[in-house]
């Protein structure tokens, strides 16, 4: 991993708000980007999943198992670094990011569009952080940050009255699911950056360990597969998002930013992924863009900008 400056913020501030500063940050805000068009495809090949006759346990193992035996080179490099973590950090970034939230993405992709898992997904996951600091850490909030937490609550919640108010009876249950998905995501990118460990070797064991327990749930003999039934393109198409991009890819520029330019800067931009994934779907999935969704995105996304502090002048700045 590339060298980084000495973090500005005091030794007394929490961990995840260390930062880096000038080349190693920019070079954290560039693969932070990176992430968000990775996420975007994640989230928008889960929907795609969701109408196709791939199940659930089919995409699990394309996200988990080829990723894991080709980070396991580097897991066994850091073994003695990832042991020495504390098991409660591990645990975090197992759940947050493993087997739970895989399925609870997809579970809610059975209910909503695909706009509404990429605007409840990564928009509000900012705000479980922020919570996790104030009850954790106990920092304390300032007025901008309290407003952006404020706008992101709005945005959330003009979402799944619309929901309701459209008369849909599974709608709601889809942006209930996503929003618990969003808490499981917060855990993760603590988690992570308390750990501050190698982002391959941390993504190997996550795949592993999530690997593991797809093996245990294909023992129970509940698990049916639909690859024979889906056309090959379909399936090559999930193998490289979820296998590809989001498993090894996005397991690497996500911790890598996390590492360089914190927890939250990381989950500010992350707020551009709603836009992406509103965007694609239109063409993509034939989704449109209601007026719930445009006024939770435009909620959320400013919520998010404003909670981090986040600004060009603070990135091109340092």
């Amino acid at each position: 991993m590339a060298n980084v400056s000495s973090p500005t913020i005091p030794n007394s501030a929490p961990a995840y708000r260390l930062t880096a500063q000038g080349r190693a940050f920019k070079l954290g805000v560039l693969s932070a980007l990176a992430t968000v068009f990775i996420w975007s495809c994640f989230l928008l090949s889960m929907r795609a999943g969701a109408v196709s006759a791939l199940t659930t346990f089919d995409l699990a193992l394309m996200r988990f198992v080829l990723p894991g035996l080709v980070l396991l080179p580097w897991v066994m490099r850091d073994w003695r670094l990832l042991m020495s973590t504390s098991p409660w950090v591990l645990l975090g970034v197992c759940i947050g990011a493993g087997v739970p939230f895989f399925y609870l993405s997809s579970l809610g992709a059975n209910y909503a569009p695909a706009a509404h898992s990429g605007l409840l997904i990564p928009g509000t996951f900012p705000l479980f952080v922020t919570t996790i600091a104030v009850l954790v850490f106990k920092e304390p909030i300032s007025s901008q940050r309290l407003v952006g937490l404020l706008c992101i609550g709005l945005g959330v919640l003009s979402l799944v009255l619309m929901s309701m108010l459209q008369g849909s009876g599974e709608l709601w249950k889809g942006d209930l699911i996503f929003l618990l998905a969003a808490f499981f995501w917060a855990v993760y990118t603590i988690c992570l950056r308390l750990a501050g460990l190698p982002p391959l070797a941390i993504t190997g064991l996550l795949c592993l360990v999530s690997s593991v327990i797809l093996g245990l749930v294909y023992t129970s003999g509940q698990v049916s597969s639909g690859i024979p039934d889906t056309p090959l393109l379909t399936v090559m198409t999930q193998f490289i998002v979820q296998a590809v991009l989001v498993g090894i890819v996005a397991g690497f520029t996500y911790g890598f930013a996390i590492n360089l330019i914190g927890a939250e800067l990381s989950a500010a931009i992350g707020s551009l992924t709603p836009v992406l994934v509103s965007l694609f779907a239109i063409p993509l999935l034939n989704e449109s863009l209601s007026m719930a969704s445009g006024l939770g995105l435009t909620l959320v996304c400013s919520g998010v900008v404003l909670a981090s502090g986040l600004s060009l002048r603070s990135i091109f700045s340092r």
